[in-house]
């Protein structure tokens, strides 16, 4: 065998250690979910999107004092017992999750992306919501 052989072999082999495979580089690319977004990036996604749900994970009592339009409420309690209304039984959906300041969305779109829910955006609190709150 050749030193020129050796060499495109060894560059090879190396090149293979060093580049990920093309289903891993697809995978690097698919956004990220659950994501997690601005109240300003999720209110300009809502004006362009059309089929969406807006999911307010706070208590039903929480929800009732003031929610966003449009909003189904829904709590965390439900979703991470499993006890998911056949409303929302679309998992191809897209959602956008809140709750009060951020904690209880963030845990709820971790729970709804590992049930196979394939479009979560959390976008953290109402409290960081500047828009219209329905009363």
């Amino acid at each position: 065998m050749s030193l020129k052989t050796l060499c495109t072999a060894g560059a090879l082999a190396l090149s293979m250690l060093i580049s990920p495979p093309a289903s891993a580089q697809r995978i690097a690319d698919m956004p990220q979910n659950p994501q997690t977004i601005s109240a300003q990036t999720a209110r300009q996604m809502m004006t362009e999107a059309k089929d969406y749900v807006i999911l307010d994970v706070r208590t039903p009592e929480e929800y009732d004092r003031g929610h966003i339009p449009g909003a189904k409420n829904l709590p965390l309690d439900a979703i991470e017992a499993g006890k998911i209304p056949a409303e929302f039984a679309a998992k191809d959906k897209k959602y956008f999750v809140y709750c009060r300041s951020g904690v209880r969305s963030a845990k709820a779109a971790d729970a709804l992306a590992s049930y196979g829910y394939k479009d979560i955006l959390d976008f953290g609190g109402i409290i960081d919501w500047p828009y219209e709150v329905t009363r």
